[in-house]
């Protein structure tokens, strides 16, 4: 499939795959869905995302699926899962109204943290939305109490740009986030 978008000519269409040195980022397929809940219902990986609900049911995981699937060819950005030899292990994404700044999200599942994939799929995302979309800006946040996160943004040379409550729909309340950013200009 190809995503909607320019690359920096202005006219190739947009490959909905990355590959870095470990890992394959592609399209998520509906054959995903119930690896997906698996990973992503466990609570220590949904508690640290804003945008996931907890308890993650296999309807939710679908719906995830069908709404990535159906929004591929809309606006910029896009949303992959993340694989280790041919098994699914997270997800990641960038999202945003223009290809000059996206926003940067990222999961793995608890049984492949510490190995780095985390900051090998962000990487990967960074050069894809640098060299393929012409992005000039990648903004992140991550909740306070996160220092996995932090560290995977500090890594890849995050900048701190300041706070902000987000609502968490695992914790079912408002959390607080520190917010970084990256210039792709240099």
């Amino acid at each position: 499939m190809k995503m909607q978008g320019t690359s920096n000519s202005g006219s190739d269409p947009i490959s909905c795959e990355v590959q870095t040195q470990r890992l394959k980022l592609r399209e998520p397929d509906e054959k995903d869905a119930s690896e997906l809940t698996r990973l992503i219902g466990d609570w220590e990986v949904s508690k640290w995302l804003a945008r996931v609900p907890y308890p993650y049911a296999l309807d939710d995981a679908r719906v995830f699926i069908e709404n990535v699937r159906a929004t591929a060819s809309s606006g910029y950005g896009a949303n992959f899962f993340v694989d280790l030899d041919g098994a699914l292990i997270g997800g990641a994404g960038l999202t945003g109204e223009n290809a000059n700044t996206l926003e940067l999200g990222y999961w793995i599942a608890r049984e492949h943290w510490g190995f780095g994939y985390a900051t090998e799929a962000a990487a990967g995302l960074i050069n894809y939305a640098k060299t393929r979309l012409g992005c000039t800006r990648i903004e992140a946040s991550y909740q306070n109490d996160n220092a996995a996160s932090a560290s995977v943004l500090r890594k890849l040379d995050f900048r701190q740009c300041g706070e902000k409550s987000i609502f968490s729909l695992a914790r079912n309340f408002h959390v607080r986030s520190t917010c970084v950013l990256l210039d792709l200009r240099h």
